[in-house]
């Protein structure tokens, strides 16, 4: 009896100590910046941790830092929260943690570290550094399309100024005081609500081009005129200039698409789609790259479309940065990373960890006109050109495993035909 009532007592005395703390601000210890630095250093882990090399991150500061200097102390406390302090909550929570996870890194409130995210995205967002650009003069194209030409065997697709494709980013269902038609965001092909993003790369996987521009139940060929100043840069380019697509575009002189259907069975047409593909798979391993780095986009973002947009123009800032300082290779290795995170999304297309956007209904081809795939062809087949054999044998080997999957449908505009 007597020790119940003594563990009573000390029941009753931990309640009310804790009820005291919880009247009185917490003076939380923030990171120390320096020593965190030297440890992660010490044990190789910056790279992953902060997917870019100490170096860069240092120049991403002194980029932000301007900006950031207003938000230092925002939050009472005997220690103010860095800037430092800031992009690191937002790098962390871009590469797929939860903020409520790293505040306790940080070492701040909860509210001040969900404040950090917005200061930063609304940093990297605005700084002019971190612009991406459309290529203005002919000279810019030129550099471009020379890097392409560089990619592709013998130089047969000489002039690909650009690799477009679009895909599809999981949100949550958006409220319909924010969207006119909610149910246009709703993909069921994915049984997801999302966006439809509209891209263009270089070769070496740089965005000139990164926008949110449609409802997740857009396809591609609607998209792409709504993504503003791409088309109408495209449209502008000297003849014999042109971008790369898949066959959810529409073709034309200025965008080249593979052929579908009874085309691929022409040995000089089937050639053009290897070549072709070549080159456009960039723009999927930009894609590729863009969220295996970021992780938050690997699943459903949460919050207002507004702050969705933010989310996916930071990170595709962010990718431009990190190839223009680390190169336009992972600095991030693998044996560092998780083991998940090279892994195909379960509902994506083989081969592919983000999700292409998909009609809902079917795949649809666009017919048009163009006379420069016509000449394309007509060298290749002028000169005897055919797929590699290597790629002839890989192609046979994919048919043969997804025949020999029972029950299994797969569109097969989506095998990567490299």
């Amino acid at each position: 009896m007597q020790q119940e009532i003594s563990d009573m007592q000390d029941l009753l005395f931990l309640h009310n100590a804790t009820s005291k703390i919880r009247n009185e601000r917490w003076d939380h210890q923030r990171l120390n910046w320096e020593e965190h630095v030297i440890q992660l250093q010490h044990e190789g882990k910056f790279n992953n941790e902060y997917r870019m090399t100490l170096s860069t991150h240092g120049k991403l500061v002194r980029i932000l830092d301007p900006i950031l200097q207003r938000c230092e102390d925002k939050t009472p406390g005997s220690e103010p929260i860095l800037v430092e302090h800031i992009i690191a909550i937002g790098l962390r929570v871009l590469a797929g943690g939860r903020t409520i996870d790293q505040r306790h890194i940080i070492g701040t409130s909860v509210s001040a570290a969900y404040n950090a995210v917005d200061d930063f995205l609304d940093a990297v967002n605005s700084a002019p550094e971190l612009d991406i650009h459309l290529p203005k003069t002919v000279e810019q194209w030129q550099r471009i399309k020379h890097g392409f030409t560089n990619k592709s065997s013998d130089g047969i697709i000489s002039g690909c100024c650009g690799a477009l494709d679009g895909f599809f980013q999981r949100t949550n269902k958006p409220s319909k005081e924010s969207v006119a038609n909610v149910l246009s965001y709703y993909s069921g092909h994915y049984e997801s609500y999302g966006v439809n993003c509209q891209a263009c790369v270089t070769s070496d996987l740089q965005f000139i081009y990164f926008g949110v521009v449609s409802p997740g139940s857009t396809n591609d060929n609607i998209s792409y005129p709504l993504a503003s100043g791409l088309k109408e840069a495209f449209d502008n380019l000297p003849l014999g200039m042109y971008g790369l697509a898949d066959a959810a575009y529409t073709l034309s002189e200025r965008i080249l698409i593979p052929y579908t259907g009874a085309g691929r069975l022409d040995p000089a047409q089937d050639a053009f789609n290897y070549y072709l593909s070549q080159l456009r798979i960039r723009v999927e391993m930009a894609f590729g790259r863009l969220v295996n780095k970021f992780r938050i986009l690997s699943g459903k973002i949460e919050g207002s479309l507004d702050r969705v947009t933010a989310i996916l123009t930071a990170c595709a800032r962010l990718h431009n940065f990190i190839i223009q300082e680390d190169g336009p290779f992972e600095v991030v290795s693998s044996e560092d990373m998780d083991s998940n995170t090279d892994a195909s999304s379960s509902i994506a297309p083989f081969g592919m960890n983000y999700l292409p956007v998909v009609p809902d209904d079917s795949f649809v081809s666009y017919s048009g006109v163009s006379h420069t795939r016509e000449a394309i062809v007509d060298y290749i087949r002028e000169n005897d050109i055919g797929r590699p054999l290597h790629n002839i044998e890989r192609k046979k080997r994919e048919e043969n495993m997804l025949l020999s999957v029972g029950g299994l449908e797969v569109d097969r505009e989506f095998i990567n035909p490299i």
